[in-house]
């Protein structure tokens, strides 16, 4: 029980930091918690045995996961106008 609440922990506190330093805090918040929970998944999937043995995975599963996330949201973003023919 004390895992779980580890990781939720980590996606909250993961969230907050990013929404609270955001000019756009409805999209901070919804990249932060995407990205967070996505990133304490994936490590849960491939790391069972020390999900549970280190109490910083699931922190540092949190941080890379929002950070892979929001560099993503930035180049589609960038690159958005890319093929798209210019305008007259």
């Amino acid at each position: 029980m004390g895992v779980l609440v580890n990781a939720v922990a980590a996606i909250v506190v993961v969230t907050a930091a990013l929404t609270l330093t955001s000019l756009d805090r409805r999209t901070a918040a919804l990249l932060g918690a995407t990205g967070s929970l996505t990133g304490t998944f994936l490590a849960w999937v491939v790391a069972p045995g020390s999900w549970g043995s280190s109490p910083l995975l699931p922190w540092a599963a949190a941080v890379a996961g929002t950070v892979l996330l929001i560099a993503g949201w930035s180049a589609v973003r960038a690159y958005s106008g890319l093929f798209e023919p210019p305008r007259r």
